[in-house]
């Protein structure tokens, strides 16, 4: 009985989102949501800052960990077509009920796992919860911007950054005063599972969307396929930054290995900022402005990495990448959403679908090529996507819609 209050007391709030009634009633939605980005950053964050003390404790090099990042990937690839689907039928609140502690929980396998084969199975599993509450929690922040009628999806993912840098601290703090990876893992999924548990309750229903065309997946093509080569790009090098910046901060850098994962939190502070400040610069220069100068700032930050292997100057490429970073994914989401015929919904699906692809593929790819020539010459490839966005992103993303708006 009381479950069914509050789906009627969320669906009045989703109403009255949709009728533009005040900040009081679509506030229940809205933190709920943030709450989940933020946890999502929080176990990805922790993950990124304990691959150095994974890396230890089974003795990898960085071809090893790239077959467990690979692990990662085919388990997102398989759940996030499945979660896309699932959220048709069943809405992405139904979805992140399960998914949000079980992503939780996979964080624990990882730590508790004995050897590199359980260690992998432990990362593919983690990859899978990872891809689909990806899908879910990005589709639940959709239906809120759609029925709060303004942009808010960069301040969404800013709290996604946020989450990852509170994790690099937490986790920096915890190995300073000696813990292990295992009872990190434990307190921070405890304390996040405690947090989806009580706000979920709260978040929007009724985005469910059962398609009228019988559904299945379609390859994009025309501008939409432009768009998601360049989110691929982007996300890819985010991804590799995420991934491998605590590990390059100690093995290339040489930082010590309880200011190592700070590399990661840096990287994460510099992209809330950005983000945080990001519909604001996207409004007053435009989308296209915006994407070329965060893909020179990218550029940049990653000559400075591979040119000076310093921690310092380490840490400034990474806060440089962090910036240009921000605010790429914001503006290609959007510009997938207005590039669908079939609406806002299924392009951000697309190109998130794309973007994903590449974030989670680019750690282990860089990993297989830092075996042959080393983490900094990787790296390069790296700078090629970020100057190709820079050089050519906005032929490829091409004019925004005007507006008539005075």
């Amino acid at each position: 009985m009381r479950e069914d209050e509050r789906v009627n007391e969320t669906t009045a709030d989703e109403a009255g989102l949709s009728a533009g009634c005040g900040p009081a009633v679509s506030s229940r939605p809205r933190i709920a949501a943030s709450l989940f980005f933020l946890v999502d950053g929080m176990i990805f964050g922790t993950w990124a800052t304990l691959i150095p003390s994974f890396k230890s404790k089974f003795g990898l090099t960085e071809a090893d960990l790239s077959i467990a990042l690979l692990g990662m990937v085919i388990g997102a690839i398989v759940s996030m077509p499945v979660a896309g689907q699932s959220i048709a039928r069943r809405g992405s609140r139904a979805n992140l009920n399960f998914l949000a502690p079980g992503f939780c929980i996979a964080l624990v396998l990882l730590a508790i796992a004995p050897g590199f084969p359980t260690f992998v199975a432990a990362a593919t599993l983690f990859g899978a919860f990872k891809g689909a509450f990806d899908v879910s929690v990005n589709a639940q922040g959709i239906a809120i911007e759609n029925s709060v009628g303004k942009p808010i999806i960069a301040t969404f993912q800013a709290l996604w950054s946020i989450g990852g840098l509170l994790a690099a601290l937490a986790v920096g703090f915890a190995l300073r005063l000696g813990a292990g990876a295992v009872p990190i893992a434990l307190t921070v999924s405890a304390a996040m599972i405690l947090v989806v548990v009580s706000s979920a309750g709260s978040l929007l229903a009724g985005d469910k969307a059962p398609s009228k065309t019988g559904g299945g997946f379609k390859f994009p093509n025309g501008k939409l396929l432009k768009i998601g080569i360049l989110a691929c790009m982007a996300l890819f090098t985010e991804g590799v930054m995420m991934d491998w910046s605590a590990v390059y901060s100690s093995t290339v850098s040489g930082a010590a290995p309880w200011l190592a994962p700070i590399a990661y939190g840096i990287f994460s502070c510099c992209m809330a900022a950005g983000r945080l400040s990001g519909d604001h610069l996207i409004g007053r220069h435009g989308p296209l402005k915006i994407l070329k100068t965060g893909g020179w700032l990218t550029t940049a930050g990653l000559v400075v990495i591979i040119g000076i292997h310093e921690w310092p100057a380490t840490f400034f490429g990474l806060a440089l990448a962090g910036f240009g970073l921000a605010n790429l994914v914001p503006i290609l989401l959007g510009a997938g959403g207005r590039a669908h015929e079939g609406g806002v919904g299924q392009g951000v699906a697309a190109i998130s679908m794309m973007g994903y692809f590449g974030f989670l593929a680019g750690p282990p790819l860089i990993g297989g090529i830092s075996h042959f020539i080393g983490l900094p010459g990787a790296f390069v490839v790296v700078i090629l996507f970020s100057a190709f966005i820079a050089l050519r992103g906005n032929l490829l993303l091409g004019a925004p819609p005007t507006t008539t708006e005075s």
